[in-house]
């Protein structure tokens, strides 16, 4: 059984997976809840760990803290230059942040085929899966060919506040709380904020989909993830014809997939 953990910039994740890739045992928190999680062995029932950390050295301090009084194998991913089937073609392939690297590897694993992979979390990162050098009668390999990183909907919304002295302050607070407007017309403050952050990243996925669709020649589908992503795909859905799916734990998934063919990525262990 292993325990795979994706600490992104605000909240961490967590799932235990048997060795034939069914999750179990989820859960989740706010990074500043971490040390009241329950991650013991005795509870979750795993003898090995995978990380994606990107959450900062202090939060990776605290999980390495955590998990020291278990004497479990733990595993920090980084990304390379391939593994699982892909290539990475960031430069230098390792300054790819791993929680993009295990999403692009679980994208691949499921479609086999050009996508765009999306993660909506703090930050929007949009990343474009082609097939590399399709062949008959090959098996096929994905090629992460590069993507985007943008402030995400809250991120977006807020920094109109920090640089904009004529924005009243309560509509960028309601605009945090209240339901996501994506109307193109926007008739008040509020709605305007909140459309134009939501249609800034949907015309920069629209876009990323397009390029790839000319590249490969092929329709790539879009596979959504994060805390956004039902609020993105509810206005991308019918804008394009691209098959658009959410898919829940996008990097969990990734880190299990690396985990059971490890010997093809670079690692940092360390034995708890």
């Amino acid at each position: 059984m292993l325990l795979t953990i994706d600490a992104g910039n605000t909240r961490t994740k967590w799932a235990v997976f048997s060795a034939d890739g069914v999750m179990q045992n989820y859960g989740a928190c706010l990074n500043n809840m971490l040390t009241a999680a329950d991650l013991s062995p005795s509870t979750l029932g795993y003898k090995r760990v995978i990380i994606s950390n990107v959450a900062g050295e202090q939060h990776a301090t605290l999980l390495s803290e955590k998990l020291s009084a278990f004497a479990i194998p733990v595993q920090w991913l980084k990304a390379s230059s391939e593994a699982c089937d892909v290539m990475n073609r960031y430069v230098p392939p390792e300054s790819l942040g791993c929680d993009r690297w295990a999403a692009l590897i679980s994208a691949w694993h499921s479609q086999l085929a050009p996508c765009v992979v999306v993660n909506a979390g703090t930050a929007v990162t949009i990343d474009a899966l082609n097939v590399q050098n399709p062949l008959p009668h090959h098996n096929h390999r994905g090629e992460f060919i590069g993507g985007l990183i943008l402030p995400g909907l809250i991120l977006m919304q807020q920094s109109l506040g920090l640089a904009t002295a004529q924005l009243a302050k309560a509509s960028l607070e309601a605009s945090a709380t209240t339901k996501i407007h994506s109307v193109i017309f926007a008739k008040n403050t509020l709605e305007a904020i909140q459309s134009g952050a939501l249609h800034a990243i949907i015309g920069a996925i629209t876009l990323m989909a397009h390029e790839l669709h000319t590249l490969s020649q092929q329709s790539p589908a879009i596979i959504i993830s994060g805390g956004n992503a039902k609020a993105i795909y509810d206005s991308l859905v019918g804008r394009v014809t691209n098959q658009v799916l959410i898919v829940d734990n996008l990097v969990l998934q990734g880190l299990y997939l690396l985990e059971n063919s490890r010997s093809t990525y670079s690692v940092q262990s360390e034995l708890q």
